[in-house]
């Protein structure tokens, strides 16, 4: 049985020790059936960081060799980095309904300012290295309300998780099949303090697995919180997080919105002190929020903030109050305006896997698949070092004949007679390596072979393509190959695309500005303003709609690619596809699209173009008009009488 220990800010509710106590017990059952799994995390992390453990022969035991690698080729890192694809899957959104089309683009235009706000760049470099070394990883969205504009409160904010701070449920293997899932952040004591206003300075850091093999530094300053996100019986998500013996939050409904409220008066609090005098407030979970300014919906239709009813008044005795005259007094009551939150209603976790593999959460490792032809590689190289370092030459002398052992460039050695001379004599003591270096080669090969990589694909020289178009072909076959991956990581943008969406939705109160460049390579500016997404049903009842299809632009790389883009038009202007060459027009349509893409000194290229095309046109229409005037004083002529 846990005990709990006493000290300041420790758990001494029943009901909270209760709860603490059964969730510590369903983490500890699940890390425990997930240690294989984690195990195999720290395996492939060595292989990857080159370690230089052996394995021993399989038919004479198992594990570690006692010996080392003193000679390491790294083709895990080599063939995992020769993979790495920088470029991010930019969302593309398809409205299911035809008058949501607009609502599309703002969506596509909100996301776009996100990843660059967000720094989508590092998170996808990082992912692109775990993905493969250890068959997937994570991506954690929540809401932070300490972030935002000057005029805005809270944003989004994404995290890449390391697969082995995510526990999840023993036995499912989709996340949106999981009434639960743990996650386990490294944080300083201080920052817990500040976030959750708990001192956990007495605690310590249980959570081992967070450490890897290369970890050798101990901070005592950092400690583990793991928080559980579960599903309720209404499916909404609940959140419960705590460090060590601490509870730091639980929240049975963790999207719905929480507000503090007066405890005396019921409002919302605003400042320190509510209106009514009361300085106590308590935070209440919101379901309805009132609105305080009409809405018109995209549809045209108004929602009041504010609807009146009228009906007779009642005294206290529950009798109709009658004026001086005898007539009935109507009482007017104003009824403010309630509209449902929006809540996502989803797991906060997007798993990004590397290959599928039927039955387990993560899909297969690159590391783990090609690990026999690492080891084999770092046996091979060892015996390749040794037998050439232990090789040498041995040098024939008569015996009792003196040579210097100095360092010069030559040296005299006294011989007696010429039968001396022939006794003098170099022997080279060198192996053989030529079968092991063919080995070694054959297992690189073998592994390359294993991930679907080729030479050409990693820009080396390729024998077997005798010209650029067998290279080309050589490289599409490898990229066939590894299809597989870019299709799933298409799929984890574009969930974690949809859950951003469905975050705005929720809790974005502010319109969030938004800028695009338009065709004409100017800023345009709008707004995501989430009341553009509320709509009335047939029946009259409000909604928020999210009925949009997520998806990847398959022609994000090129577009994320300036560089390949300036090519691409600079091929067009050359091909004509812009019009005759030469032409001011048609310089004036190739600087525009260099300036949509951000060429250097594009913009006072297409102004001066621009300039000249417009000189032009004046001056086609002052000679038409010079021309339809030659042409009226000929008629008047002729009509002249006597002429």
């Amino acid at each position: 049985m846990r005990i709990f220990r006493k000290m300041k800010n420790a758990i001494t509710n029943p009901k909270e020790n209760k709860k603490l106590t059964e969730w510590q017990r369903r983490f500890s059952d699940a890390k425990t059936k997930y240690s294989t799994e984690l195990n195999d995390m720290k395996e492939y992390e060595l292989l990857y960081n080159g370690d230089r453990s052996v394995n021993v022969n399989p038919n004479k035991g198992v594990g570690k060799s006692a010996e080392v690698s003193i000679n390491v080729r790294n083709i895990v890192y080599e063939l995992i980095e020769s993979q790495v694809d920088s470029s991010i899957p930019m969302p593309k959104i398809t409205p299911i309904h035809k008058e949501d089309e607009e609502l599309a683009k703002i969506i596509e235009i909100a996301l776009h300012n996100e990843i660059r706000m967000l720094h989508f760049n590092s998170l996808n470099d990082k992912a692109e290295r775990v993905v493969p070394v250890q068959g997937g990883d994570f991506m954690h969205v929540e809401w932070d309300n300490k972030k935002g504009y000057h005029c805005t409160i809270g944003g989004l904010s994404v995290s890449e998780r390391h697969p082995r701070t995510i526990i999840p449920q023993p036995g499912i293997t989709e996340i949106e099949d999981m009434d639960y899932l743990f996650v386990l952040i490294p944080q300083t004591k201080d920052f817990i303090k500040r976030k959750y206003g708990v001192d956990v300075s007495e605690a310590s850091d249980t959570e081992t697995q967070l450490k890897t093999d290369t970890d050798r530094t101990e901070n005592e300053d950092i400690v583990t919180v793991v928080k559980c996100y579960y599903r309720n019986d209404d499916g909404s998500i609940g959140l419960f997080s705590w460090c060590e013996d601490f509870v730091l939050e639980d929240f049975a409904d963790y999207q719905a919105r929480q507000l503090e409220r007066c405890v005396k008066c019921g409002r919302v609090k605003e400042g320190d002190t509510c209106e009514c005098g009361s300085k106590k407030f308590e935070k209440t979970t919101e379901n309805e929020e009132e609105i305080y300014e009409d809405i018109v919906l995209r549809d045209g239709s108004l929602v009041k903030a504010v609807e009146y009813e009228y009906a007779p008044a009642l005294d206290a005795n529950g009798e109709l109050k009658l004026d001086k005259n005898g007539t009935e007094i109507i009482e007017e009551t104003e009824i403010r305006t309630k509209i449902p939150f929006y809540k996502p209603n989803e797991m906060p976790i997007v798993l990004r896997r590397n290959v599928s593999r039927e039955g387990k959460l993560l899909g297969f490792s690159d590391a783990n698949v090609i690990s026999d032809q690492q080891d084999a590689i770092k046996k091979l190289g060892s015996k390749l070092q040794e037998k050439i370092l232990k090789g040498g030459s041995l040098v024939t002398l008569p015996k009792n004949l003196k040579v210097e052992t100095t360092d010069k460039e030559l040296k005299i050695v006294r011989v007696n007679n010429a039968a001396e001379a022939s006794l003098i004599g170099v022997k080279n003591m060198q192996a053989d390596i030529s079968q092991d270096s063919v080995m070694l080669e054959r297992n690189y090969d073998w592994a390359k072979s294993t991930l679907g990589i080729t030479d050409s694909y990693q820009g080396k020289y390729d024998s077997s393509a005798k010209s650029g178009t067998a290279k080309q072909y050589a490289i599409n076959q490898a990229a066939g190959r590894l299809e597989s991956k870019r299709v799933m990581k298409n799929v984890a943008y574009a969930k974690l695309y949809e859950l951003m969406f469905k975050f705005l939705l929720a809790y974005a109160d502010q319109p969030i500005p938004l800028s695009k460049k338009n065709n004409d390579g100017q800023y345009e500016y709008a707004h995501f303003n989430r009341f553009d997404f509320l709509k009335r049903d047939a029946a009259g009842e409000l909604y928020w709609n999210d009925e949009f299809i997520f998806e990847t632009d398959p022609t994000s790389t090129i577009m994320m690619n300036r560089e390949a883009m300036w090519n691409q038009i600079d091929m067009k202007h050359q091909s004509g596809a812009f019009g005759m060459l030469g032409d001011d027009r048609t310089n004036l349509a190739y600087w525009t699209f260099m300036e949509q893409n951000d060429y250097p000194n594009a913009t006072a290229m297409k102004e001066m173009f621009a300039e000249r095309v417009k000189e032009a046109q004046e001056k086609q229409a002052q000679m038409e008009q010079m021309k339809m005037l030659q042409m009226m004083q000929g008629g008047v002529n002729n009509e002249m009488p006597g002429m």
